[in-house]
């Protein structure tokens, strides 16, 4: 039973001359729970009398619902969000669903948004990736180089890839966000990055590559408090915890870029063993289209007979597994590449890299590619 006003004082009263809620609830007749609460509510400012809301199931879930109903503009249904909080670990009914979205709907249409939230992950949400340099391999002359190494995973099963290239350009990316996807076994709503991630990579060129997938490709940064008017409205904003690792325990030089990569695949094997979530959150990504993305790779031939392409004056070897097979090739650098779809569980890869003469370096280096 509510207490009037003047009960409410006289509780107040009788604790402040004993100092003892046992002792002023047996002066005023009532429980000392009930003193506690209201001394509770005076001491730390706030409205003595006002309602004290309770811990709810839902009180976790608050925010990613929030997110739902902002991101589908009001338009989110109650059976849908449902499903989404069950995949996310609710253990509640759809009537405790259907009361939250409601209330998450009311604050949305009255305006009260957040401009910047950080997004929970949930499965089948979004892939980040990022680069980092790599360690030193042999190049195609033999001298040391630099490698780059490309990191992907999904936040929410925490399931990762790291794959090696020997660039960073938008065909080397191509080759490993398509190895990626395939190994995780599907493709998320968004695929996210940097800004400004790659060399000569444009938005428009990482779209053109989510169309493939059906995906969005979106710039991502770290949320912070602090840069909230930094300008950056179309970015979105992830908590630090879920930002994409990057550390690894390879060695720092390589006898052959074959090595390296089998390193790559023993780490990625070694990191991801014993995920369970993986195979939960590959309900929620939609498959894989059957032809890989081909954007930026070339010119497409076909090799010959001597498992060699011919390219300017010259022909390069290929290995002997592509004869008949078409392939794609483009200058990078001085560099002839090579990438063939290998109609298996990677699909797209670089199969050679040879290095071009001077001269034919500089004419063609503009025609390719």
């Amino acid at each position: 039973m509510k207490k009037s006003a003047e009960e409410v004082i006289h509780i107040l009263v009788a604790y402040d001359a004993t100092q003892c809620a046992h002792a002023a609830a047996r002066i005023v007749g009532c429980d000392p729970k009930t003193v506690r609460r209201y001394v509770a509510a005076r001491d730390t400012g706030r409205p003595v009398a006002a309602p004290i809301r309770r811990p709810r199931l839902t009180d976790m879930y608050v925010e990613k619902v929030e997110e739902w109903v902002d991101r589908s503009q009001g338009r989110l249904s109650a059976a849908r969000a449902h499903e989404r909080l069950r995949s996310l670990g609710f253990d509640g009914t759809d009537r405790t669903t259907r009361r939250l979205v409601a209330e998450a709907k009311a604050r949305w249409r009255a305006g009260v948004r957040r401009t910047y939230r950080p997004w929970v992950p949930e499965p089948g949400l979004w892939l980040e990736f990022r680069w980092t340099q790599g360690p030193t391999v042999p190049g195609p002359d033999g001298q040391p180089r630099r490698t780059s190494l490309f990191h992907a995973w999904l936040p929410w099963s925490r399931f990762r890839v790291v794959i090696p290239a020997w660039d960073r350009t938008l065909p080397s990316l191509v080759c490993c966000l398509d190895t990626a996807l395939r190994a995780m076994g599907g493709v998320p709503e968004h695929l996210l990055t940097a800004p400004g991630a790659g060399i000569g990579i444009r938005h428009s060129d990482l779209a053109e590559v989510g169309l493939h997938y059906g995906a969005q490709a979106r710039a991502r940064v770290p949320y912070s408090p602090a840069s909230m008017d930094d300008g950056r409205w179309a970015e979105i904003r992830i908590a630090p915890g879920d930002l994409v690792p990057i550390g690894t325990d390879l060695r720092q030089r390589y006898t052959s870029f074959g090595a390296l990569r089998s390193a790559c695949a023993l780490f990625t094997e070694r990191v991801n063993s014993g995920n369970e979530r993986i195979t939960m959150e590959r309900r929620r990504l939609r498959p894989v289209p059957s032809e890989p993305c081909a954007l930026a790779l070339g010119r497409r031939r076909t090799v010959d007979g001597d498992r060699a392409i011919a390219y300017g004056a010259r022909r390069y070897p290929l290995p002997p597994s592509l004869v008949g097979r078409d392939v794609w090739i483009r200058a990078v650098d001085g560099e002839l590449v090579v990438v063939a779809d290998l109609a298996g569980p990677t699909r797209l890869a670089e199969v050679a890299r040879h290095r071009l003469p001077a001269r034919t370096a500089r004419e063609r280096m503009s025609r390719v590619g």
